[in-house]
């Protein structure tokens, strides 16, 4: 960014710091008849000379009065000129904040804060896998996004089944979603087999990666407008334990999942986790660009659970606001992931 905030050259004056006193329209009468300014009107006279109503002393200390509405337009026209400059410093100012807010966060980690700020995707996607690799007991997961694509799965069973032979220890969780996905369910099917454990949750969830109880991965929730897999990587003793308690609590609510595929619930009367888990999010005011975001889906996939949501409840005209509020009177409402009615 080309812009400067700070060392600009001024542009106009600002106003006087203080409006004109009554001893000051006095001092200014008394210089229209002639007067001289005496030993106790410097305070006024300085009044007038911050709002050019007088002129320079001239020879034998006379001032001279100025034309009063003249004074007050230059006085102003100069006030506007610099507080315009002002509004454009203000204006460039969150652009650079954000930049030296990145700079300022990728060096807490040279401080020994226990936190290190990444933006670049390839920087990140390095980063993660270093710290994989260096998985001595345990590795954690919690993947809330899309599903796994056929290259992930390429990459990532060969380096998650060497982790698995030397004795470390493999846990992740997915997004219910996954379920209906045949490469996610091939990738849980294989490293099943090997030791790994899945479980999957239909509830939002936070992203986070953990290695060993010593390191977390987890997504920006700092950086104003960073990119979408800006990341942080926390060393800190505390957070790091939190992180690892937040990751078991959810561990303890999802499903556990050995990469079978959904059965079909049809015609069975009750809603599937993913379509509580959306009604949840719609009682608690989420737009559907959110709700898809937060399970993890595309807006034609929420579509779809939606209408069968419909036909299940035989409401087929019904909006989201009608959905919702019969979800609000369901015995359904109340029933854990899981289990039925």
């Amino acid at each position: 960014m080309g812009e400067r905030v700070a060392g600009t050259a001024q542009v106009g004056c600002p106003l006087p710091s203080e409006g004109m006193s009554a001893k000051a329209v006095a001092l200014f009468g008394r210089i229209t008849r002639g007067d001289r300014p005496g030993a106790g009107d410097a305070e006024a006279l300085a009044e007038l000379r911050a709002w050019r109503m007088v002129g320079e002393t001239g020879p034998g200390g006379q001032v001279t009065p100025l034309p009063p509405t003249e004074a007050a337009w230059n006085v102003g026209r100069d006030a506007l000129a610099h507080l315009q400059q002002q509004i454009v410093q203000l204006a460039q100012l969150p652009g650079v904040l954000e930049q030296l807010n990145v700079q300022f966060a990728q060096s807490r980690q040279r401080a020994g804060a226990g936190s290190e700020f990444l933006a670049d995707r390839a920087e990140v996607n390095e980063r993660i896998g270093v710290i994989l690799a260096g998985a001595q007991e345990e590795l954690l997961g919690a993947h809330p996004h899309q599903p796994r694509t056929r290259e992930q799965m390429r990459v990532g069973i060969p380096r998650d089944a060497t982790a698995i032979e030397r004795g470390v220890r493999y846990r992740t969780l997915y997004q219910d979603i996954v379920r209906d996905d045949a490469v996610s369910c091939e990738w849980a099917s294989v490293m099943s087999e090997r030791g790994a454990q899945y479980r999957t949750l239909a509830d939002p969830f936070e992203r986070v990666v953990i290695v060993d109880r010593k390191v977390a991965v987890i997504s920006d929730y700092v950086i104003p407008d960073a990119p979408e897999h800006a990341a942080w990587i926390i060393t800190d003793r505390a957070m790091v334990g939190f992180a690892v308690h937040a990751f078991e609590q959810e561990w303890r609510r999802a499903k556990p999942w050995h990469g079978e595929r959904r059965s079909a619930r049809a015609g069975s009367g009750i809603l599937t986790d993913v379509q509580r888990a959306i009604l949840r999010c719609f009682s608690e005011g989420a737009t559907q660009e959110g709700v898809a975001r937060g399970l993890g889906m595309s807006t034609r996939s929420l579509q779809r659970q939606l209408d069968q949501v419909r036909a299940l409840w035989a409401l087929p005209n019904a909006s989201v606001a009608q959905l919702t509020f019969h979800w609000a009177l369901s015995p359904e409402r109340d029933v854990p992931a899981g289990q039925v009615v």
